[in-house]
């Protein structure tokens, strides 16, 4: 390998923030990889095993689109990651990654990296974080492509919805474990999350938070669901949204502002009568920073959702991509 582990983990933007007791962590863990130029280093529909960083060479990103056709996602470089949904999810690789000149790196095996994570050690708390704000500054590049690029997907508009209707409710024990996910809380966890959620009833249509709206609270679905999706109009008082996902009981909505910092990129609305939770940022920071049992249970939510939602934007953005293609050749 051109590069030895510790020059590969000092020049990995994602590690940048790290302290070097935490990069040994992962040096402790990791291990060489090589790859030929041409060569696949895995495919869409593989099983992860972990993530790459890239020391030398170069990689290609490239996702399955409807018709058989292939987009590319993105190009890696010295320095970057990819893989890192292996971290975050168990589901299958998303895209192939191509060698476009022999490359080589370290690969970070998932299981090892999990049981670093599960005892909180800083380098696993501080790479996880890292990895969530890469994958919520790719989701939101590809929102934006699919907003800018005016590439709509008409099978999805929906009426738009404005008016905000909510009452409070008080959250109980009880409704908190009825989701898988937080089944296992003790009382003080749950107690914890009642302190620091608001929870209330919004009905069908109630607007949550508006698109370029600042990121100041993380929205939880606890029953019924939430839409999120762009206002196609120039006037939003006679818009239609093209939804781009339907958050159910057990995930969150504005997941991407809330973990990148930057303003909302969908607008969100009750598709149902639903009740939800508001969890103040500095909460949500707060575990992402350091995270007590509470928090390790809600993270776990957040990165399989956070891959989940970025496959749906790719999907939206494939299908619209593919129309956009179909109408073209028509009208040639």
């Amino acid at each position: 390998m051109g590069l030895n582990a510790t020059d590969v983990l000092e020049r990995a933007a994602l590690l940048a923030d790290l302290p070097p007791s935490a990069r040994d962590e992962l040096r402790s863990i990791a291990r060489p990889f090589a790859v030929s130029e041409g060569a696949l280093l895995f495919r869409q529909g593989d099983r992860p095993s972990g993530l790459y960083l890239l020391g030398e060479g170069a990689l290609e990103i490239a996702s399955r689109m409807p018709g058989d056709d292939t987009s590319l996602v993105s190009r890696i470089a010295p320095g970057e990651v990819v893989g890192e949904f292996a971290l975050l999810d168990n589901g299958l690789r998303s895209a192939n990654v191509r060698a476009l000149a022999d490359s080589t790196g370290l690969f970070v095996p998932a299981r090892a990296f999990l049981a670093l994570l599960g005892d909180a050690r800083p380098g696993a708390v501080g790479t996880i974080d890292a990895l969530r704000g890469l994958v919520a500054r790719r989701t939101r590049a590809t929102l934006e492509r699919i907003v800018t690029g005016e590439l709509a997907e008409p099978s999805e508009l929906r009426a738009a919805s404005f008016e905000a209707s909510s009452r409070p409710v008080v959250l109980t024990f009880d409704m908190i474990r009825s989701l898988g996910r937080l089944a296992r809380l003790d009382d003080a966890s749950c107690a914890a999350l009642c302190a620091c959620a608001a929870a209330s009833q919004v009905e069908r249509g109630s607007a949550l938070f508006a698109a370029g709206s600042p990121p100041d609270a993380a929205v939880f679905v606890m029953r019924g669901a939430v839409r999120a999706g762009i206002v196609r109009a120039a006037n939003e008082r006679e818009g239609r949204v093209e939804q781009v996902a339907i958050h159910g009981p057990g995930e969150w909505a504005g997941l991407v502002a809330m973990i990148d910092g930057g303003t909302q990129p969908l607008s969100a609305s009750a598709a149902e009568t639903s009740i939800i939770l508001q969890v103040r940022r500095s909460t949500f920071d707060g575990w992402r920073r350091a995270p007590d049992p509470l928090g390790q249970a809600v993270l776990r939510g957040v990165d399989r959702q956070l891959v989940r939602d970025q496959r749906r934007a790719n999907r939206h953005l494939g299908r619209a991509v593919a129309l956009d293609r179909f109408n073209s050749a028509g009208e040639q």
